[in-house]
């Protein structure tokens, strides 16, 4: 069975948190952890969510924001292109469970967040650490321009280098 990707239902939450400690467990992300994964599946300013389903079972997800000009991405977007900072969204939250990688989960994802941009004018940045390097491989094949590094700031203190991605304006297919 393909992967459908369908936007978030409130019913997908708990599933979606049991996945995300998979992924917490196999690769780190979210860095600040999984205390209450739930909750860190909706995030402030959120704009919009997708599921990606298999066999109608939650194995990933997606959320996009409205940046704010204290966003490291938005600043550096802002600096690249001079563009106003409320014409900007950011995804985040990007996840497939462990198990279900490799079927295109999360390049549909990202296609489900990029085209929601595309089709309301919106521009699209983000930023990824620079470890992960199987997101940066999607982002880029999906034309995504990096635009600058940045030090992440994580919530225990700590920094991590990341790059800034600007996603095309026009809309991508799969």
């Amino acid at each position: 069975m393909d992967v459908v990707i369908r936007p978030r239902e409130n019913a997908d939450l708990p599933q979606l948190a049991a996945v995300l400690v998979l992924v917490h467990a196999k690769d780190g992300y979210p860095v600040e952890g999984v205390a209450d994964p739930q909750s860190w599946l909706t995030p402030p300013r959120q704009v919009a969510a997708w599921t990606a389903l298999h066999a109608d079972r939650p194995i990933g997800q997606i959320s996009l924001t409205s940046a704010t000009e204290n966003d490291d991405a938005a600043i550096l977007w802002h600096r690249a292109t001079g563009g106003d900072i409320s014409q900007l969204v950011i995804p985040v939250r990007l996840f497939v469970d462990p198990a279900h990688r490799g079927v295109g989960a999360g390049a549909l994802l990202m296609l489900a967040a990029h085209n929601y941009a595309s089709s309301h004018k919106l521009a699209m940045a983000f930023d990824v650490m620079l470890k992960d390097q199987a997101a940066i491989q999607l982002y880029e094949a999906a034309g995504s321009r990096r635009i600058g590094v940045i030090e992440h700031h994580h919530s225990d203190g700590k920094t991590e280098p990341a790059a800034v991605y600007v996603a095309p304006a026009e809309p991508i297919t799969a």
